[in-house]
C-alpha cells in the first residue's frame, strides 16, 4: 500500500492541534468517578458533520439493533451546540457516550475542508465530557498526534488484512477470538502510538493492532486515548459500513467501552435454521432444461431423504452442538406408507425424534390461498394429530404454511381464530416486519439461495449460476455475475450472507428444505463454512431460540423501540440505574446484576411498570 494521505483528515488535524495546543498534551488524566449526586442519562449522542458518513450510519443502526436510545446531531445543518442540550439541569448529564462519525466531524466544500464545529462547541463538548468522565468515539479518524498516535507510516485499502486484539482489547471485547479481519472496501491508516518517556504512563492503549511500524511497534486500528483535558477517547483508524463483518464483529465491544459496560441494550449472537417439508419429497431441478417440472417423478426423480440422511443429520447436530429445526408435514409420510406399505424414513425419524425441535408446516402442504376457513383449519389441526399419534412433541402455537400461503387470505383469520396457533412464520425478503393475522403473530425467516429442488451440488452450483449469470439482469436487488462461481465461491457467499445476520443481534431464522439435507447434502457444506467462521472469530455461543421464542424477541425489541424515545427517565447515578416508561414495556439492560451473563456482560430483557421507576445496582459503577 501506498502512503497515500487523504487530504480532508489533513484539515482535520490542523484543527485538533490548534484546539488542543494549551493542553499538556500526553499527561494522562486522573481516573474519574461520578460525584454521589451527579446523574448520567443513559442515552448515546452521535454526531456527523454530514450525516452522510458511513461510520454514522453504521454506528446508528449498531445502537438500534441492541436496543440503545440515541440523539443525532448533524453539526452542519444543526443550531450551534450549547451546554444546556448537554447538561440541561446541573449535574444532570444527557448522554452517557459521544460517537463522533469522523474525526473532527469534517467537511468538505470548495473551499477546502473544515471541522464542523466551532472552537467554542468544541469546549462545550470537551467540558462536558470532562465534567462527567463521558467517554467519546472517534469512529473515523486520520492518525496524528492529537490522537496520540504518530502520522500514518502507511494508508490505502486495507481489504483482507487482519487486526488483532491486545490483551486490553481482549477485555474490551471478550465475546471475541482474538482477530478482526476488514472486509472488502475497508480504507484504513497504519499509525504508531506516540512514544514515551521512560517511567511516565502512556497515555494511549491499543485495542486492535495492525502491522509493525519503522518505531517498532504495532500500528493501532483501534485504542484508548487518555486526553489530557479530561476523559478518554476511542480512535478508530479504518473505515467501515453498517454490513462490513469487521465493524460488526467490533461494534459490541465499542459500545460497551464507551457506556462502561452499562446501557439500555441487550445482544446475542442468533442463529436457527428451519428446514422446511420434513416427510415430503421435493421437485428437481433439470440442468439440461434450466427448469423446474414439478411433480415429474419419470424424467426428473423427486427428491426425499432416506434413513441415512437422518443419520447424518444427527451426526452434525452432535460434532457442532447446534441443532437443526424440523418443519414437517405427515401427509408425506402417511403417502409413503399407502404407497409402499411402509416408510423407513419416518421409522428412522421416529427413533429419534427427541434429538430435533419439530414445527406444524400443514398436513398436505397445499397452497392455502384460497382454501376456505375451514379446510385451513383442518390441514393445522390434522397435522397436530398426526405428531400426536406418532408422539413427536410439537408446540401448537407455531405454525408455518407451506410456502408461506395464506397469509393474505381473508379466510385465515378465522382459520387461525379457529386453533391454537399463535405465531406464523413469513418471508423475511417479502414481509420483514411481523404483523398479526387474528390472533397469530407472523415471525419473518430468512430464505436463501440453497433451493429447494436441488439434491446434488451439481444441480445446486448449475441453478444458482443460472440466475446469476446465464440469466440475469441487474437491477436495484441483483448484481449479475461476470463469470460462473464456483463451489468454493458460492459457499462463502453463503455462508458470508448468514453469518451477517448472525451477527446482528437477529433472532429471525433462516430455512432451507429437506432436498438439502438429502443425497449430496448440499446444506452441509455451507452450514459448516458459517460454523467454521462463527467459531474462528466469536467465543461466544451461538443461541437457538424456538421458533416462539423468536416472535417474543423480535415483539420486545419493536415494543421497546417505540416506547424508548418517550422514556420519562432512564440514568446512572451512585451505582444504581432507575429506568421508568410512561408505557409497561420489556426493557433491554446490560450491566446490571440481573440477568444472564453472555460474551462477558451480565443482561436481560425486563419488565417495566408503567410510569414506575425500576431502580438496579450495577456491577461496575463509574
Amino acid at each position: 500500500m501506498s502512503a497515500l494521505f487523504h487530504p480532508r483528515y489533513r484539515r482535520a488535524a490542523q484543527i485538533a492541534i490548534a484546539l488542543c495546543a494549551a493542553c499538556g498534551l500526553f499527561a494522562a488524566p486522573a481516573a474519574h468517578a461520578l460525584a454521589a449526586n451527579q446523574q448520567l442519562g443513559l442515552k448515546v449522542l452521535v454526531m456527523a458533520a454530514t450525516g452522510w458518513e458511513p461510520t454514522y450510519e453504521a454506528w446508528t443502526t449498531a445502537l438500534a439493533r441492541e436496543g440503545i436510545p440515541y440523539d443525532t446531531f448533524v453539526a452542519s445543518s444543526a443550531d450551534p451546540l450549547t451546554a444546556a442540550q448537554l447538561e440541561p439541569v446541573a449535574d444532570q448529564g444527557k448522554y452517557q457516550a459521544v460517537v463522533l462519525a469522523t474525526g473532527d466531524l469534517v467537511y468538505c466544500d470548495g473551499g477546502g475542508c473544515y471541522s464542523a464545529l466551532d472552537a467554542s462547541e468544541w469546549a462545550v463538548l470537551n467540558a462536558y465530557q470532562a465534567k462527567f468522565g463521558v467517554r467519546r468515539v472517534t469512529a473515523y479518524a486520520w492518525p496524528n498526534p492529537a490522537y496520540g498516535l504518530n502520522y500514518p507510516f502507511q494508508s490505502g485499502d486495507i481489504s483482507g488484512a487482519t487486526g488483532t486484539l491486545s490483551a486490553a482489547g481482549l477485555a474490551a471485547m471478550p465475546y471475541l477470538v482474538g482477530t478482526v479481519p476488514f472486509d472488502v472496501g475497508t480504507w484504513g491508516y497504519y499509525a504508531e502510538p506516540l512514544p514515551v518517556a521512560a517511567g511516565t504512563v502512556n497515555p494511549f492503549t491499543t485495542l486492535i493492532a495492525g502491522p509493525v511500524g519503522p518505531g517498532g511497534t504495532a500500528a493501532s486500528i483501534a485504542g484508548v486515548f487518555s486526553r489530557p483535558d479530561g476523559f478518554e477517547e476511542l480512535v478508530v483508524t479504518a473505515s467501515s459500513n453498517a454490513y462490513q463483518s469487521h465493524h460488526l464483529l467490533a461494534i459490541h465491544g465499542l459500545i460497551s467501552w464507551a457506556t462502561r459496560g452499562i446501557q439500555l441494550g441487550h445482544q446475542r449472537y442468533y442463529f436457527t435454521m428451519h428446514i422446511d417439508d420434513i416427510f415430503l419429497p421435493d421437485d428437481r431441478w433439470d440442468t439440461v432444461a434450466n427448469f423446474t417440472y414439478e411433480d415429474d417423478g419419470a424424467t426428473n426423480p423427486l427428491i426425499r431423504m432416506v434413513p441415512s440422511d437422518v443419520d447424518r443429520l444427527v451426526a452434525w447436530q452432535n460434532k457442532n452442538g447446534l441443532k437443526l429445526d424440523m418443519v414437517f408435514n405427515g401427509s408425506g409420510s402417511d403417502e409413503a406408507v399407502a404407497t409402499n406399505g411402509s416408510d423407513p424414513l419416518t421409522t428412522k425419524f421416529l427413533a429419534n425424534k427427541s434429538k430435533f425441535y419439530w414445527i406444524n408446516h400443514t398436513y398436505s402442504h397445499h397452497n392455502l390461498d384460497t382454501f376456505t376457513a375451514a379446510q385451513i383449519a383442518d390441514e393445522i389441526k390434522k397435522n397436530f394429530s398426526w405428531a400426536s399419534s406418532k408422539k413427536i412433541a410439537v408446540n401448537r402455537t407455531e405454525l408455518v404454511t407451506g410456502e408461506h400461503s395464506g397469509l393474505n387470505n381473508p379466510e385465515m383469520v378465522a382459520a387461525i381464530n379457529s386453533t391454537t396457533v399463535k405465531w406464523m412464520g413469513s418471508d423475511n425478503s417479502k414481509q420483514p416486519k411481523p404483523y398479526m393475522i387474528g390472533q397469530a403473530t407472523t415471525i419473518p425467516r430468512h430464505p436463501s439461495n440453497l433451493y429447494y429442488n436441488v439434491g446434488t451440488i451439481a444441480e445446486q452450483l448449475d441453478e444458482y449460476n443460472y440466475i446469476y449469470f446465464e440469466n440475469c439482469t441487474n437491477s436495484a436487488v441483483t448484481t449479475c455475475f461476470t463469470a460462473p462461481a464456483t463451489w468454493a465461491q458460492y459457499t462463502d457467499s453463503e455462508a458470508a450472507i448468514m453469518f451477517r445476520h448472525v451477527l446482528t443481534n437477529d433472532p429471525r431464522p433462516h430455512y432451507i428444505h429437506q432436498a438439502n439435507l438429502a443425497e449430496d447434502g448440499t446444506a452441509y457444506p455451507v452450514l459448516d463454512v458459517l460454523v467454521a467462521k462463527f467459531k474462528q472469530y466469536v467465543k461466544a455461543p451461538i443461541v437457538q431460540p424456538w421458533f416462539r421464542d423468536s416472535g417474543t424477541l423480535l415483539g420486545r425489541s419493536s415494543a421497546w423501540a417505540a416506547a424508548a424515545p418517550a422514556l420519562a427517565s432512564a440514568y446512572y447515578q451512585a451505582g444504581y440505574i432507575y429506568v421508568k416508561s410512561p408505557v409497561a414495556v420489556y426493557a433491554p439492560i446490560t450491566g446490571t446484576t440481573t440477568g444472564a451473563l453472555y460474551g462477558g456482560q451480565r443482561s436481560a430483557w425486563v419488565s417495566l411498570a408503567a410510569n414506575t421507576t425500576k431502580v438496579m445496582a450495577v456491577q461496575t459503577p463509574f
